[in-house]
């Protein structure tokens, strides 16, 4: 052995002689090993929660905890959202899903439906201004005749003929003709469905109001969780979609129904990344297995190279638990580092013992020259790229942080797998010892015109490298056509409903009073409410406005009409015609078909669909009634449990004038809030927040990675030509990848931000290597197995996990994508810079180790 071998060689070469000299022993080592690691996998646990990414005592974290523990109402509930332009259905569809789902008592905690409350619906017109009260109300004491004779009398004859009478006082004057227009429209839609055969019912809501032509209603459903589950509320989840199931099919066709909020959101999450995993491990499979051919050679080598990735994820399972005990959506992806990096090794040791084989050697002497050729770059790469994981623990990215644990134990687990388990095979079986023979990568123009183009690629780059950013938005990561997201989209149809608002704690009432008429002075604050706004303002004059409205209201529920004229419904088809607006004929057309229509609904099936939601119609009127006067005690506890704590502190709710989901309108929005109310927090301070903190933390593990790897290399290779010919390619790269990231608009995000520490993990790898190797080789590094190894290495993990681009869930696509994209910048810059960077220094023209001097 050379007399300036460096210990890392020498320590290499003892390593895999004595796994060579021992084989047995050494794989029962590693099956114990194994088995260890398997039961010690059993205890690791999966926390979805994406809130937990980031340290928790972060500022912006701790309020939202803060929040969060006083108020789990308002974060962790399930939100079934019911829509359409038919009230009544949507009326009687909450009315019927809120009762269905509050009986699941085993997996539901509470559920409350404001649109079906009986407090509400008994007081709802106290929370209108008084000019709309008064216009609401006179309206239904106008309407209370034709209500009571419909009452009376429930068929289609008889709503005609109150139709015809309400007519006849609206020309006497009694009345607005205009006022009859919504019930003529609705009653032309009804009677165009009867003439189909449809029995749709008429939508009596008309009657009290006149509002947007689409109604929204929320039920909030409480869930009981368990975060150590991959989907934490299940149980909960599968309650709301069997009562969905249940409903009347007749009232569902009415209606839309969607479930969303963060649970149901993290379900189909989970459910989005695993739907085309089969096609993804598919594809990966057949693209590894063809590059570790072409790279190892024969089937038997490639299955032994498969086998330490396979060792090293069972061993690094076992670590996981024991380092960290749960997993994030981030560090999970440990699995995508050590397929790709404990690959790496294995097919470097492959590649070098099927040169050393070529030139004669048996198996002992080819890991013995093998070792001392390459053992000391094994070992460099390796504690190099787990000193780059081991900087991202130094960060507030909590995450991240994880992940570098377990992929800086994980690269050393990999190494020593390699350095073993290959040996011990060879031991039991020599010809593994030999693939195809020599196989080299074609020499890349690098002196000028590689080099060239990789510097020009990088100077492209730097234009739009700064706009590169990190999208802390969980929404980014989902897909887009999941049917949770599709409901997260319809909240913000209504802004009472948009979800992204923030909050703020109180003490006491004052403080409360005073933030929200702080947060409402803030241009980009639509409202703030706190627990008193819950309270009706002007009451008295209100319910005095009721009052006066008793009789005709009274009269519409029990009330007998007398002394009316018979209507003419032989005429009624002529006056609607002549009826001012356009609703009047239509209805009369609408009549007329009905009646002639083949196949259309008999008379008795029309009775019954007309008047199907008229009682639900009764109902609400009469509840009317029992409106009085309202104090914070009388609330609801669907209401007030989202305003005020257990511990009596109370929330003010502050919402937005704009959608949030635009970047620019969420910072605008957080930062204005904050700068008058500095305690605020939620949601959109969360996503703003963090991403500004992955920002810092990324800049800084990047940087100490680079130092520390810097460092050592320095330390080991005493040589700054070196040095320079491993780091600059991957500073390069990394520009060339913000560069792509800003210019193809792929944000950063949770999921592809993986792709930092695994193109610094393969970028250092296949440095140390080439740089190394080139300098060591006395002829061209590319007449060597080196760029072979290297080039296999970094296709095998593009083939693994380039295929993650075909994924519904728009994270997992973009990290594979991402991923495609760094690594080919990666292999570019390293192929074409560090082998010309390296050159044959005169310290190494003797052909001694690189390493050490």
């Amino acid at each position: 052995m050379d007399a300036k071998a460096h210990l890392l060689d020498r320590a290499t070469i003892v390593l895999v002689r004595g796994a060579f000299a021992r084989p047995w022993p050494v794989l029962i080592v590693i099956l114990a090993l194994m088995l260890a690691s398997i039961g010690a996998a059993t205890f690791l646990r999966i926390d979805t929660d994406s809130s937990r990414m980031l340290n928790p005592s972060l500022p912006f974290q701790e309020r939202a905890q803060a929040i969060n523990a006083a108020f789990p109402a308002v974060k962790n509930t399930i939100l079934v959202v019911v829509r359409g332009t038919h009230a009544d259905a949507v009326e009687a569809a909450v009315a019927r899903l809120s009762a269905g789902i509050a009986a699941r008592g085993a997996a539901v905690d509470s559920v409350f439906a404001p649109s079906a409350d009986p407090f509400l619906l008994a007081h709802g017109l106290l929370y209108d201004d008084v000019e709309t009260l008064r216009d609401r109300l006179g309206r239904l004491s106008n309407a209370s005749t034709l209500l009571a004779e419909l009452r009376a009398d429930q068929t289609v004859e008889g709503f005609l003929a109150a139709l015809d009478r309400a007519m006849t006082l609206a020309e006497a004057g009694g009345s607005d003709p205009a006022d009859l227009a919504p019930l003529m429209a609705e009653a032309a839609t009804t009677f165009q469905a009867f003439a189909a055969g449809e029995a749709r019912p008429l939508d009596w809501s008309g009657l009290l109001d006149t509002g947007s032509a689409r109604v929204q209603r929320v039920i909030t459903v409480k869930p009981v969780l368990d975060f150590t589950r991959l989907n934490a509320a299940k149980p909960a989840l599968a309650a709301v979609g069997e009562e969905i199931a249940a409903l009347d099919p007749d009232l569902a066709a009415l209606v839309e129904i969607g479930v969303t909020g963060d649970p149901a959101l993290r379900a189909e999450e989970v459910q989005s990344v695993t739907a085309t995993l089969p096609l993804s491990l598919g594809a990966s499979l057949v693209l590894v297995a063809a590059i570790l051919a072409a790279t190892v050679g024969r089937a038997s080598r490639v299955g032994l190279a498969l086998s330490c990735v396979l060792v090293t994820l069972v061993l690094t399972t076992g670590a996981a638990a024991v380092l960290v005990g749960a997993l994030n959506l981030i560090s999970i992806a440990f699995v995508v580092l050590m397929v790709g990096l404990g690959i790496d090794f294995a097919i470097h040791l492959m590649t070098h013992l099927d040169e050393d084989a070529g030139r004669g050697l048996d198996a002992d002497q080819a890991l013995q020259a093998t070792a001392g050729s390459i053992g000391g770059a094994l070992a460099l790469s390796a504690v190099t790229t787990s000193l780059a994981f081991m900087a991202f623990t130094t960060t507030d990215f909590v995450g991240m942080a994880q992940l570098g644990v377990i992929g800086g134990a994980g690269v050393l687990i990999a190494l020593l797998v390699t350095l073993t388990l290959i040996p011990a095979a060879l031991r039991l079986r020599p010809t593994l010892l030999r693939g195809h023979g020599p196989l080299r990568v074609p020499r890349l123009g690098y002196a000028r015109v590689g080099a060239a183009l990789a510097l020009a690629l990088t100077a492209a780059s730097l234009a739009t490298a700064p706009q590169a950013r990190f999208d802390a938005d969980p929404m980014s990561l989902r897909a887009a056509a999941a049917p949770s997201v599709t409901v997260y989209d319809w909240l913000f149809d209504e802004g009472s409903t948009a979800p992204l608002r923030l909050s703020l704690l109180t003490e006491t009432a004052e403080e409360a009073a005073a933030a929200a008429a702080t947060a409402r002075t803030l241009a980009p604050v639509d409202q703030a409410v706190w627990l008193g706004d819950l309270v009706p303002e002007d009451q008295f004059e209100k319910l005095d406005e009721i009052d006066l409205a008793f009789p005709s209201i009274e009269f519409a529920l029990i009330g007998t009409p007398t002394g009316l004229v018979e209507a003419d419904l032989d005429a009624l088809p002529s006056r609607l015609t002549d009826w001012p607006g356009p609703e009047g004929a239509r209805l009369a057309k609408a009549l007329g078909g009905w009646r002639a229509a083949p196949g259309a609904l008999s008379g008795a099936e029309a009775d019954a669909a007309l008047f199907l939601f008229f009682p639900q119609l009764l109902e609400r009127i009469g509840l009317i009634l029992e409106a009085g006067e309202v104090t914070v005690q009388d609330l609801p506890e669907g209401m007030t449990e989202r305003f005020r704590a257990e511990d009596g502190r109370l929330r003010v709710d502050i919402a937005p004038v704009a959608d949030l989901r635009d970047p620019d309108s969420r910072v605008a929005f957080v930062d204005a809030v904050a700068a008058a109310l500095p305690a605020a927090g939620g949601p959109p301070a969360q996503i703003a927040g963090a991403a500004d903190a992955v920002a810092a933390a990324m800049a800084q593990a990047a940087g100490l990675a680079l130092a520390a790897t810097a460092v050592l290399a320095w330390l080991v290779l005493r040589s700054g030509r070196l040095l320079a010919a491993i780091l600059v390619p991957l500073i390069l790269a990394a520009i060339v990848t913000l560069g792509a990231s800003a210019f193809f608009d792929i944000p950063f995000n949770y999921a592809n931000v993986i792709i930092l520490p695994l193109m610094i993990g393969i970028g250092v790898d296949t440095g140390v290597h080439l740089a190394v190797r080139a300098a060591r080789s006395g002829e061209s590094v590319f007449s060597t197995s080196t760029p072979r190894a290297a080039l296999g290495s970094a296709m095998t993990t593009i083939g693994a996990f380039g295929t993650l681009a075909l994924s519904d869930h728009q994270g997992t696509a973009s990290m594979g994508v991402m991923l495609v994209i760094a690594l080919v910048a990666s292999l570019v810059m390293i192929f074409a810079l560090t082998p010309m960077i390296a050159g044959r220094p005169a310290a190494f023209a003797d052909g001694s180790p690189a390493i050490g001097d």
